[in-house]
Order: structure tokens, then sequence, then C-alpha cells
């Protein structure tokens, strides 16, 4: 391993926050926002998104969503881990995150993880909080999260406008 680099879990590199999240059903959801404008809705995320609208929110800040059941853990390009900003609701099928760390490195590193020693179900993969919590993060010096971050987003727009000229 380069000098500098340590092995932590991810406890050690994140805050848990998975007390602010709350359940709520479709139908109550529904008539919650039943007959309210736009402006008075707030997003609500699950497990590998967005997945609708509230008419209240949990949480006001940035950080990390991770799904904890029905997110594609054995698809090594599936997105697993996804960033929230601003006023939302997050349901009980998403791990909430506050990085310690780099806030894009932690993303990436999450979204590249082998699941297959964290999750179990035979349905339904279901990431606990306690298996989560003991996922295996290689991190780097702050500097070198950073510097992988900028040529990982890099790659990405690079891909992205390959893509848009096919």
């Amino acid at each position: 391993m380069p000098e500098g680099w340590t092995v932590c879990c991810l406890e050690n590199v994140a805050k848990v926050l998975d007390y602010l999240r709350k359940p709520i059903n479709s139908n109550e959801r529904n008539s919650r926002i039943a007959n309210k404008h736009e402006n008075e809705l707030f997003p609500y995320y699950g497990a590998t998104g967005q997945v609708g609208f509230i008419d209240d929110y949990l949480v006001d800040g940035t950080f990390l969503l991770l799904g904890e059941d029905g997110a594609p853990f054995l698809d090594k390009y599936a997105i697993k881990s996804y960033p929230i900003k601003g006023k939302c609701w997050v349901n009980n099928h998403a791990h909430i995150l506050e990085p310690l760390c780099d806030f894009d490195y932690l993303m990436y590193y999450l979204n590249h993880v082998d699941y297959k020693d964290y999750v179990n179900g035979s349905t339904r993969l279901k990431l606990t909080q306690s298996d989560m919590r003991s996922i295996i993060i290689l991190l780097p010096p702050l500097t070198e999260q950073k510097r992988i971050s900028v040529k990982v987003k890099y790659l990405f727009r690079l891909l992205d406008s390959i893509a848009c000229h096919l």
C-alpha cells in the first residue's frame, strides 16, 4: 500500500445518520401531496435515488446515501451510493452518511466496493447497518483523495462527451 494510506472501516470515515430517516407508505405519502403545489414539496429518496415527493423534510444538508435494500449491490457498474443536497426526506431503504473524508472519493469508492461479503438475503439483498459500518475502505491522505476525485470526475465528463457524439 502506498505511504500514508490507511485501511479502515466505513464507520471511521463517515457519520451514520440513519436515525434521521423515516419510512412512510405510498398511500400516506400520496395523500399528503394531494392538491399541493410543487413548490410545497420536497424530494423523497430511497435505495437507488429519488422515488417521489413529500410535503415535509427530515434532513437539510449535503449527505451521501447508500442503499440498504433494493440496491443493485452485485452489479459492479450500478450506482449504490449517491449524493443528496438540500431539504428532503429519506426513507428506510437508504443509509444516510456524512463523510468525514473527501465526499466524492467516498461516493466513488462505495460505488465500486465488492458487496458480496457485506449483503445478505435470498430474494432481496440487504446491507445491514452493522455490515455497512464494517465495509473496508482504503483511505489515502486527503490531498490524494481530492486528486483522485478530480481525476474520476474528469474521466466521467470525458465519457459523457464521447457518448454524446456517438
